[in-house]
C-alpha cells in the first residue's frame, strides 16, 4: 500500500498537474495561466525523474524513455523548424545563413536516435527496462518514424502545391521524410542491438492501425460535423424575397449614390 501510494504521488499526480496545466492555458486570467506554466513545469520535472524515484512501477519505464530521447527529438524538431522557416519562404523567421545549421541539428539528432536502436553503448540512452526492451521504445519508435515519414512526405507534396517560391521547403520535406521511411524500412528487416526485427515488424502493423485509427477517428469527426451543420442548415425556414424597390427608393439611392460619388445628371 505504501508503495502503490508513492507511484500514485511520484507518477501518476504529475500527470495530472500536466492536464490541469493545459487546461489552465485555456483561461482568460494571465494569473491562471502563469501558475499553469508553473505547475506543468514542475509535473514535468517530477515524472521525468519518476524512473529513479519509483523504479519498481512499470509505468515509470515511460519516463525513462523520455528522458533518453529527449535530447535527439529535441534537435531533430528545433532543427526542422529552423530548416523550414529559413530562405525564401512567405513566413521566413530565420536567416538563409541559418538552414544548413539547421538540416545538421536534424540529422544528428536523427542519428542519435538511430544510435540508440542500433548500438548498446553505454554513453548512449538505453532502449532497455528491467533486463528486456523497453516496452514504450516499440511503441514510440515505429509510430514515430511511421508519422513522421508520412507526414513529412505529405507535407512535402501539399507545399509543392502552393507554388515555387517555396519549392527548396517541399525538398526539404521530402528528404527528411524519404529518409525517415528508409529507416524504418532497414528497421522491420535487419535487427538492432537489443531489438528482433520480427518483433518491429509486429510493433511497425501496430503503429500503422493505430496511425489509421487516428485518420480514420478524424475523418468521422468531420463527416459528422458536416452532417449536423447540413441538419441545422436544412431545416432553417428559408428567406423570403423582398418586393422590388418603388420610385422613392430608387430616388433616394439615386440621390446617396451622387451625393458620394459625385457627378452630373448628363454623365
Amino acid at each position: 500500500m505504501e508503495n502503490e501510494l508513492k507511484v500514485a504521488l511520484l507518477l501518476w499526480a504529475p500527470l495530472g498537474l500536466v492536464f490541469v496545466s493545459f487546461g489552465l492555458q485555456f483561461r482568460k486570467d494571465s494569473a491562471a495561466q502563469k501558475f499553469g506554466k508553473f505547475i506543468g513545469g514542475i509535473g514535468i520535472l517530477v515524472f521525468c525523474v519518476s524512473f529513479l524515484t519509483v523504479p519498481s512501477s512499470p509505468s515509470a519505464a515511460a519516463s525513462a524513455l523520455l528522458v533518453g530521447i529527449l535530447p535527439s527529438t529535441t534537435l531533430m524538431f528545433l532543427g526542422l523548424y529552423i530548416a523550414l522557416f529559413s530562405g525564401d519562404v512567405p513566413v521566413r523567421r530565420f536567416s538563409p545563413k541559418l538552414r544548413p545549421i539547421g538540416l545538421l541539428m536534424f540529422v544528428v539528432g536523427f542519428a542519435l536516435l538511430e544510435a540508440m536502436h542500433w548500438m548498446g553503448s553505454d554513453w548512449l540512452p538505453s532502449t532497455m527496462w528491467d533486463g528486456e526492451t523497453n516496452r514504450f521504445w516499440m511503441i514510440f519508435k515505429p509510430t514515430f518514424l511511421l508519422a513522421m515519414s508520412s507526414f513529412l512526405l505529405a507535407g512535402g507534396y501539399l507545399v509543392n502545391l502552393i507554388g515555387q517560391r517555396i519549392s527548396q521547403t517541399s525538398q526539404i520535406l521530402y528528404l527528411t521524410g524519404g529518409f525517415s521511411f528508409l529507416l524504418l524500412i532497414i528497421s522491420v528487416l535487419v535487427d538492432g542491438s537489443e531489438t528482433m526485427s520480427e518483433e518491429f515488424h509486429t510493433s511497425v502493423l501496430y503503429a500503422a492501425s493505430d496511425l489509421l485509427g487516428f485518420l480514420a477517428g478524424i475523418g468521422m469527426t468531420i463527416i459528422c460535423f458536416s452532417l449536423a451543420i447540413w441538419q441545422f442548415e436544412r431545416k432553417r425556414p428559408g428567406l423570403d424575397k423582398l418586393p422590388p424597390p418603388n420610385s422613392e427608393q430608387l430616388t433616394q439611392a439615386a440621390n446617396i449614390i451622387k451625393n458620394n460619388l459625385g457627378g452630373d445628371d448628363d454623365e
